[in-house]
């Protein structure tokens, strides 16, 4: 306790400083008595002249002969009036009344001359003055009240020099004047040390005396300066007693008269009105335990002494209206709290420390609440002193606990039980603070806080398996309190505002119950209930402010926290710490916060309404004006889409050879999310919990999946088909709730489709020797076309969706059909695969005219073309066929070359433009341009050797015989392709086609005379040349013709020319 004697040093230099500025408060308040007093003087002075000029004008008329008018004197100039309730607050609290010889008196009026007197008077008639002859003046307007502003009185230095700080000073210097006499008679030896304490006693009582004689009224400062010297000079005499003479040596004689002194100190305060006395009877009280220090433990006499000690001070402080006097005590009884923890405390002694701390705070509780009650009309100086003084005491008794668990004191942290009730009773006091005000509810946020915080710190640091119970029955205490107490506040106190920290604290318990999960090995199960039961005090807190925000919140942690413990447990644990264990959490939370928002929306969605009408924000959170029906079906959604997350994990994490547990959840889950987008129109959450279901089965499949054939396993099998059937059938289930909404409808055809790869993959490992897996596509297009065929069935002409679901069932089933292809053959197959599928979604178009069919149709057979214009890979597919022209080659470049011309003839006018392109040209100059291609192939095939199709247009390692007549063939072959192209472009009037057949006709002209002519010899150069003849004939007798009758049909255009098709 050595700590605290500076503080007698402290008070010795800053009292002298604390006097002089309420000495300056108190100055000031007299000057403005003064300057009221005065200008009331003034006032009454000059109201006393307005009434002598009026009783003058009225003598004066009462005078005048008859048809004369008096005139009216000047008007005064009209006087601020001064309100009753300042002039009686002024005149209640002048200290001396005014005397009536200090008032002025208006000066009388000069006496009227005597000739003006004979005058009036001869003029005076006999019969006496009608007072109807004489009009009366209009009465004068009241004025306005003015508000009376007294001026700002300049500080006086003098009279604060000569009234108080030579008082003050007076006093110091006869203290250190007897104190300086006493000391110099003590070192002569002249005073023996009984003399001096004796000595010292007779001056103190003897200046208490003498001040109580003088005038306390005239000598205010004096009176107030003299007993606070006493006072010093007793405490002072009695201490050098004990300590420095040992004339009393008894330490509670002189403990008890020390107390005596603060008493009268006390009582001095009181009946002089001085808080100077006041507040040396509190540093004089609460410095005589540290003076007189025995080095002895007694914290029953220490801090009853303080607690009697206090109870006298803040009886004074709420007698006298002191109310700053409160914090003070608070601080010089949280420093003594503080020096006796310091010097005494040990572990044996914590029950004597609580027992502390905890009445003091409920001291302070009881005064401030006690001065709530009484001092209404000073709700600003509560808040300010006596809420200062309830908060401070709890809050050093919670860093107390800090201390305790930082030490750290390690029998009394394995002691939660007693640690966290005494944190408990000193958050109750917190909270009775908070329950007074408005402006004092922060405080809850401020105990809410340190009880988490200190929480946490234990939980950190010294939780174990046998201690868990422990943290989560304070975990979920502390929750509920803090988040029911606005509530409650709220419900008994409308008045007051709402506040946003009610949702705070149960999010913040869930990542306290994080600590014990992921520190503990094998922590209990019943972590899970008390998660359940923060969970349900989020969402009462939702429906009671109408606020989804802290349940999405809660919800999160909740899955986050869930997540954790996923990634923390052993894949080797059993029971309710494995498998089973993690389903039934997964699920239970599932279902739980689905149906909590369910039922959420529907309580809150009046209230929402209700608000929007009153233009009135219902909920303690800023962003709860955002709050709309859309928020709560998404909260729905993400409580059912979050568990698969959630059982993806258990995936990755635990050996699950058999997905049945994990699956059969997952059907939980999907049910709840189609349930949904049935009854909200959430049509997203379809392909989203398709997508979710998915991912559940690819990474199951890839990490578990054996595969191996020696074991068919068919349960997967089962699953998939069974997850596809769900998507499959619920829009056929619910077609009328869903019947104009595309995105379920979507995700049931495309539901099989994304299941496909799984199912082939494991038909294909449990049947490895089977050689038709072309029947798994065939059996899976079955459903797209059934599925097609109720469409045309259910729905009506007139739906604006029926065109799109018609094109998208078609199309997916032409999909499986058009894999058959590749499963089940291999190579030039797809081509020709391809090719097919797409001239079938062209004809499909003429059923559906759906956009995407044309789109989709002409980019297969684009695709088509090009595997085969530009794929050289394919003349190693097979090799030579030993029968020319009736080869493979003939198949499938014949096969994609009429697709090509069946997909034009298909898109012929007015469905000719897809995406704003004209795709006939294309597709005829793709079949085109492939016919020639085939012609070529079929040509270099015949003429090849070997088992490999060569292609060399000039030489080659072929015979001579050979050479010429694969020369002359192709010579006759271009010639003959370039006259079908010239007569489909007479016939057709396709002038592309003509002008494609003069080029190609040219060309071959060119290799006629060029190369024919130069290395053929005998039959062959004259069948080239007769070849050509006749072609060249033709040609000509073709264009005389044609042209000559479509120049009579066809209206020449500006340069003559006929109008042909481009």
């Amino acid at each position: 306790m050595r700590m605290l004697e500076p503080l007698f040093w402290l008070y010795v230099l800053v009292m002298p400083f604390i006097l002089w500025r309420r000495s300056r408060a108190a100055e000031a308040e007299q000057r403005e008595l003064k300057a009221l007093a005065t200008d009331l003087e003034r006032r009454l002075a000059r109201t006393e002249k307005e009434l002598e000029t009026v009783r003058l004008l009225a003598a004066e008329r009462a005078a005048a002969p008859a048809g004369v008018e008096a005139k009216a004197p000047e008007p005064a100039q009209p006087v601020a009036s001064v309100p009753p309730e300042q002039l009686v607050a002024v005149l209640a609290r002048t200290a001396e009344p005014i005397p009536s010889e200090a008032i002025p008196r208006p000066p009388a009026p000069p006496p009227i001359p005597a000739a003006a007197l004979t005058t009036l008077s001869g003029a005076v008639p006999s019969s006496p003055v009608v007072a109807t002859s004489i009009p009366a003046p209009p009465p004068p307007k009241p004025p306005a009240p003015a508000v009376l502003t007294p001026p700002q009185p300049a500080f006086n230095f003098e009279q604060f020099l000569g009234v108080k700080l030579f008082a003050w000073i007076g006093a110091f210097v006869g203290f250190l004047a007897v104190a300086f006499a006493l000391k110099y008679s003590f070192d002569q030896g002249w005073v023996s040390p009984a003399v001096r304490v004796a000595g010292g006693l007779v001056i103190g009582i003897s200046l208490l005396v003498g001040a109580l004689k003088l005038n306390r009224e005239r000598y205010a400062v004096t009176v107030q300066s003299l007993c606070g010297a006493g006072v010093v000079i007793l405490y002072a005499d009695f201490f050098t007693a004990h300590a420095l003479y040992k004339l009393i040596e008894s330490p509670y004689a002189t403990f008890a008269l020390m107390s005596l002194v603060t008493a009268v100190a006390f009582f001095l305060a009181v009946r002089l009105n001085a808080q100077a006395v006041a507040i040396l009877g509190l540093l004089g009280g609460f410095l005589t335990p540290v003076l007189i220090r025995t080095g002895h433990d007694n914290p029953l006499g220490l801090f009853g002494y303080v607690a009697l000690l206090d109870i006298g001070l803040l009886a004074v402080a709420l007698r006298q209206r002191w109310l700053h006097l409160t914090l003070l005590a608070g601080i010089a009884t949280v420093l003594m709290q503080i020096a006796w923890a310091g010097e005494f405390f040990a572990v044996e002694k914590i029950n004597t420390a609580m027992t502390v701390f905890v009445f003091f705070s409920a001291l302070f509780f009881a005064f401030f609440t006690l001065v709530h009650r009484v001092a209404e009309k000073s709700a600003e100086a509560v808040d300010k002193w006596s809420s200062a003084a309830a908060v401070l005491l709890p809050s050093v008794g919670l860093l107390f606990a800090l201390c305790v668990f930082l030490k750290p004191y390690r029998d009394l942290c394995d002691r939660p039980g007693l640690m966290f009730s005494f944190i408990f009773l000193l958050d109750l006091a917190l909270l009775g603070v908070a329950w007074t005000r408005d402006k004092l509810r922060p405080v809850q946020l401020l105990g809410g806080g340190a009880s988490f915080f200190l929480l946490m710190v234990w939980t950190g640091g010294y939780l174990t398996n046998d201690l868990l119970n422990w943290s989560l029955g304070f975990t979920l205490l502390f929750a509920v309190l803090h988040s029911v107490f606005p509530v409650v506040q709220q419900r008994l106190q409308p008045n007051l505002s709402p506040v946003w920290w009610m949702h705070l604290f149960p999010p913040v318990a869930l990542l306290l119950l994080l600590i014990p999960l992921m520190k503990l090995d094998a922590p209990s199960f019943l972590v899970w209930p008390v998660v359940l039961l923060v969970d349900v005090l989020a969402i009462g807190l939702a429906l009671f402010t109408a606020s989804l925000v802290s349940v999405a919140v809660v919800l999160l942690l909740t899955m986050f926290v869930t997540a954790c413990w996923i990634m923390k447990v052993p894949a080797v644990l059993t029971g309710w710490t494995g498998l089973p264990g993690m389903l039934l959490v997964i699920g239970g939370f599932a279902v739980f916060f689905f149906a909590a928002a369910f039922f959420a929306l529907k309580r809150i969605l009046p209230k929402l309404e209700a608000a929007k009408a009153d233009a009135k924000n219902t909920s303690g959170l800023p962003l709860s004006g955002s709050v709309t029906p859309e928020l709560a079906v998404q909260l729905s959604s993400m409580a059912a889409v979050l568990p698969f997350l959630l059982l993806t994990m258990v995936v990755l994490r635990l050996p699950l050879t058999n997905p049945s547990p994990v699956f059969g959840l997952a059907v939980l889950l999907i049910a709840l999310l189609l349930g949904v987008v049935r009854r909200f129109g959430t049509d997203l959450l379809a392909p989203v919990a398709l997508g979710c279901t998915l991912l559940l089965e690819f990474v199951w499949h890839t990490r578990h999946f054996a595969g191996t054939g020696e074991a068919p396993d068919w349960l997967p099998l089962a699953w998939y088909a069974g997850f596809s059937a769900v998507f499959t059938l619920f829009p056929f289930v619910c077609h009328r709730q869903i019947a104009e909404r595309r995105l379920p409808w979507a995700t049931a055809a495309l539901a099989l489709p994304l299941h496909f790869h799984l199912i082939y993959q494991l038909c294909k490992a449990n049947l490895p020797a089977f050689d038709y897996l072309g029947l798994v596509p065939a059996v899976c297009a079955l459903p797209a076309f059934a599925g097609l065929v109720w469409l045309l069935k259910k729905l009506p002409a007139d739906n604006e969706g029926r065109n799109a679901l018609l094109a998208l069932f078609g199309g997916v089933g032409l999909f499986f059909i058009t894999l058959i292809f590749p499963i089940q053959f291999e190579k030039q197959w797809l081509t020709v695969a391809w090719a097919l599928e797409g001239v079938a979604l062209l004809w499909l178009f003429h059923r559906v005219p759906h956009p995407g069919l044309p789109l989709v149709g002409v980019a297969l057979l684009c695709v088509a073309f090009a595997r085969l214009a530009f794929n050289g890979a394919v003349f190693s597919y097979h090799p030579r066929s030993d029968t020319p022209l009736l080869n493979w080659y003939l198949y499938t470049y014949g096969i994609v070359t009429v697709c090509l011309f069946a997909g034009a003839r298909l898109l012929a006018p007015p469905r000719n433009v897809v995406r704003d392109f004209n795709v006939l040209p294309l597709l005829y100059s793709l079949g085109t341009v492939l016919a020639f291609i085939l012609v070529n192939i079929e040509i270099a095939d015949y003429f090849s050797e070997g088992t490999r199709t060569t292609f060399e247009l000039f030489g080659g390692g072929l015979s001579r015989e050979k050479q010429l007549g694969r020369d002359m063939t192709y010579s006759l072959a271009w010639a003959a392709f370039a006259f079908v192209l010239l007569v489909i472009g007479f016939k057709q009037r396709v002038i592309a086609a003509r002008r494609a057949g003069m080029a190609l006709l040219g060309v071959t002209l060119v290799k006629l005379f060029f190369h024919d002519l130069w290395h053929q010899g005998g039959l062959y150069r004259i069948g080239s040349l007769i070849g050509l003849a006749v072609v060249l004939i033709l040609v000509s007798m073709f264009y005389q013709k044609f042209l000559a009758t479509e120049a009579e049909k066809v209206e020449p255009t500006a340069d003559g020319e006929p109008k042909d098709k481009p």
